[in-house]
Parts: structure tokens; C-alpha cells; sequence
């Protein structure tokens, strides 16, 4: 099979991607963002219906740069409509458009197939758009929940509910990415009113309402179960099995029965991790949100206490200065007002040098050896030191990842004795999950078989030349 880079440029060119590269990038989407509705509504334009739409957009641009892109294009570049045939020509040349030849010489403009799944995951990117995850996760799940379904279509049904699955998880993501979003936008925001918008007007209506409501109605989790039971009995099903078979060499004669055999395997295998997957991202997303709104109302209380403290210091020297001039005139105002001195917090750095520290200059020392005579002190020094650059090397995210690889879902548990440890790498996986157990980002959890008061001497088994206090992991 080849590989994805040439199947991609097998299809379009590179200058496909280049066209969102240079200067003109936010120009080019605009144009393409305003032409794809008429495009796909009619199916084509004529070309002096294009450059009509393009001249449109242009006038909303005028930093559009002619000149660097098209060079020897200069005196057609001065016009509003040079522009805009400047435009098409080079939509035209990268594949975003097709311009075919005709036998009636008509110049007809049509929208490349491959751009329009482009700016369907650009738009997407940009405004953040998120689907219903749940409505295709239920498809997914009534699917296998129907008596009817896995009968001669079998395979089919098993791709449509993997691609539902998939699409519904990446939704799941993308609500997680506007979640994110939202964070930065109110991390941002310096007044109550910008605060209150992203918490309750932006926040609230689009994930509040599209994620958790959602999934509330929709009783997802427990559907899900019932489907991975389903899932189960067609995996062991031996003339839901054959059917598929059958379906697939029916579609690819080229294929064999084992090969065939094996993709159906496969795919059972993939669609029963997607689905174990659902409700781990979704408390994932909730924790997300929590964390969100812990941050929006710790912002919240953050401006209402400076803007009231501020109202009030402000307040205070206009009622100085209104009291010792009442009845005057602004230009009557002496100079001597004995207003509050301004403290150095809030008028900023008085100069750019006022406050300034001299850098460190640190030079480069040889490496002494260490003597015989090692206090306990330096010993617990360097043991602290020790820890600490494990905790850095061996970090949470390497106890997940070797938690993930093992077999089973969520409150799946496995003893220290079958665990997977071969080598060093492996027992470094060990270090890193007994290191960040207590961690609030660990996907697993680690029991033992004895309490903090027991002293008796715990059993141990022995992995990879290592003895080791027996545990056990169970995923969260």
C-alpha cells in the first residue's frame, strides 16, 4: 500500500496546502468561505459570476498583498477587478477550484471535492463548531441494539457504527478543545461584563447545554453497556461471523478468507475500545468544565473585589477635591490640593532601570569528587535530589500510557504478578505508577495488601530481577 504523502499529492498538488502559507492565506479562505455556498447550492458559476463574489469580498480586504504574490501583475493589480481575476487564477491553479474545458467554450468555475472537506474541518477549527457527539453515538448504539441488525449487511453495519463511534468521539474532543477556548477567553477578559459573557452567554449555551443536557437525555452510559454486551455475543457468534465473511469476499474478491477474517476481528476489537472510551471522556470533559467554572468564579470575585477598590479610591479624591473647591471653576483649581500620595503599585515602574537587578554571572566549575566523609545531611540532599528528577523523568503520563496498554476497561484490575515487566523500561513504568498514584491526573488507582500500622513484612514478587511489595493496579 502506498504511502499517505504520495496517495495525498496523487490527488492534489502541494501547492494545494501552499495557498494557506503565504500572505494572502486569510484572504483566500474569505473568498473560498463566500464562494462555497453559491458553488454548492448551483453546482458551478460562470466565471464573471465568481469574480463578482470575489470582487465583493475583496473591498472588505484591503490588505490584500499584490504585489509580493503576483509580481509581474502589477498594472493588473490596480483594479478591483484585476484583483479579483488575480484571485480566481491562483484558486484555480492550487485545485481549491476547477475550471474543466467545455465543447461550448463556457467558462464554468466548480468547487474542488477535496476543498470542500478542507474548509469543512477549517471552518470547524476556526469557529469551534461542535456537533450533537450524542446523536451519533446513540445511532451507534440502537444499531446494536437492534435485533435486526448483523444479518446479511452485517459488515456494513459493523463500518457504520465504528465510523458513527469515531465521529461521535471526535466531537467529544472538540467539545474539550472549546472548553479550553473558553479558558483563554476569560483568562482574558478584564471586566465583569466580559467575564459574565463567556461564563453564562458563551460557556453555559454551548457546552453546558449541548454536552451535559444531552447526555443526561439521552442516558448514553447505560446504552453503552447494553451495546458492549451486544458486542460481545457478536463477537463470539459464529454465523453472525460467517455472514460477515461472506459479505466481505463478497465486496473484495481479491481478499481471502483468513485476511478477511482477520479485518472483521479487527474491527470488533476497535469498535469495543471506542465504545469503553465514551465515558472516560466524558468525566474527562466534566472535570474540564469543573475546573472551568472554579476558574470563572475565582475571576468573577477577582474583578468585583479590584473594580470596587479602584471605585473606591477614585471616588475618595474627587470627594477631596470637591469638598476644598466647592463652588469654583475647573481653571480656579490650585495645584496644592494635599491629595493621597500615589503608591508605587499602582502608577507602575517609574523608570525603566529603577527597579533593575543585575544579572547573575555564573561561571563553570570542575566536578570535585566526592569524599569518604558524606554527612547525613548531603545525603539526604542528594537523595531529595534524586526523587525529584525522577518525579520529572518518570511522570504521569508515562504511569497512564502503561496503564492504557493494559487489557481491559475501566475498573479493570491487574495484580503486580501479571503485569507485563520484562525489562528496566518496564519496572521504570512500575516506579512512575507507584510515584503518581495519589496523583488527581491518574487514570488507575493502586491497592495494597496491608495498612499504614502493619508491621509485619509485606509479601513481595519478584519481576525482572526485582523484588517488589505486591500491589494492585485498577483503571479509573
Amino acid at each position: 500500500m502506498p504511502f499517505l504523502g504520495a496517495q495525498l499529492f496523487n490527488e492534489v498538488p502541494r501547492e494545494f496546502f501552499g495557498l494557506l502559507a503565504g500572505r494572502n492565506a486569510a484572504l483566500y479562505l474569505d473568498v473560498l468561505d463566500r464562494l462555497a455556498p453559491a458553488l454548492e447550492e448551483a453546482g458551478h458559476l460562470s466565471r464573471s459570476e465568481a469574480a463578482a463574489l470575489v470582487e465583493e469580498r475583496l473591498r472588505e480586504h484591503p490588505e490584500f498583498e499584490v504585489r509580493e504574490e503576483f509580481p509581474d501583475a502589477a498594472s493588473e493589480g490596480a483594479t478591483a477587478s484585476g484583483q479579483a481575476t488575480l484571485v480566481l487564477r491562483r484558486l484555480v491553479e492550487t485545485r481549491w477550484l476547477l475550471e474543466p474545458m467545455r465543447s461550448d467554450w463556457q467558462r464554468l468555475v466548480l468547487l474542488n471535492p477535496s476543498a470542500e472537506l478542507m474548509l469543512a474541518a477549517i471552518r470547524q477549527m476556526a469557529r469551534g463548531d461542535h456537533g450533537q457527539f450524542t446523536d451519533r453515538l446513540q445511532i451507534a448504539c440502537s444499531q446494536l441494539l437492534n435485533p435486526d441488525a448483523f444479518g446479511e449487511q452485517g459488515f456494513a453495519d459493523l463500518e457504520a457504527c465504528l465510523s458513527n463511534v469515531r465521529q461521535g468521539l471526535r466531537e467529544l474532543r472538540q467539545m474539550e478543545n472549546g472548553i479550553e477556548r473558553h479558558t483563554r477567553r476569560l483568562v482574558a477578559s478584564q471586566t465583569l461584563r466580559e467575564n459574565l459573557a463567556v461564563l453564562y452567554d458563551d460557556f453555559s449555551e454551548t457546552i453546558g447545554h449541548a454536552c451535559y443536557r444531552e447526555l443526561v437525555r439521552a442516558r448514553l452510559p447505560s446504552r453503552i453497556l447494553l451495546a458492549r454486551r451486544r458486542l460481545d455475543e457478536v463477537g463470539t457468534d459464529e454465523r453472525v461471523l460467517d455472514l460477515m465473511q461472506r459479505e466481505r469476499l463478497r465486496r473484495s474478491p481479491q481478499v481471502d478468507a483468513p485476511t478477511a477474517s482477520s479485518e472483521i476481528r479487527l474491527r470488533l476489537d476497535d469498535l469495543a475500545r471506542l465504545l469503553d472510551s465514551v465515558v472516560p471522556l466524558a468525566d474527562a470533559l466534566d472535570r474540564r468544565a469543573a475546573d472551568f467554572a472554579r476558574r470563572a468564579f475565582a475571576r468573577l470575585r477577582y474583578l468585583q473585589e479590584t473594580s470596587s477598590a479602584l471605585r473606591e479610591r477614585v471616588q475618595s479624591v474627587f470627594q477631596q477635591v470637591d469638598s476644598q473647591v466647592s463652588g469654583g471653576r475647573l481653571h480656579e483649581i490650585t495645584e496644592d490640593l494635599n491629595l493621597p500620595v500615589i503608591s508605587v503599585v499602582d502608577s507602575g515602574l517609574l523608570s525603566s532601570d529603577s527597579l533593575y537587578r543585575p544579572r547573575l554571572r555564573r561561571l563553570a566549575g570542575e566536578l570535585e569528587p566526592v569524599g569518604d566523609d558524606i554527612s547525613e545531611s548531603e545525603v539526604d540532599e542528594a537523595m531529595a535530589e534524586l526523587g525529584s528528577n525522577l518525579r520529572d523523568t518518570l511522570n504521569v503520563i508515562r504511569a497512564n500510557r502503561f496503564v492504557e496498554r493494559l487489557p481491559g476497561g475501566a475498573g479493570t484490575r491487574t495484580n503486580l504478578a501479571d503485569l507485563p515487566v520484562r525489562n528496566d523500561d518496564d519496572i521504570a513504568d512500575i516506579i512512575a505508577c507507584l510515584l503518581h498514584a495519589g496523583a488527581r491526573d491518574a487514570a488507575y488507582r493502586v491497592e495494597t495488601g496491608r495498612d499504614a500500622g502493619d508491621t509485619s513484612e509485606p509479601p513481595r514478587v519478584t519481576k525482572a530481577g526485582y523484588a517488589i511489595e505486591d500491589f494492585s493496579l485498577e483503571k479509573r
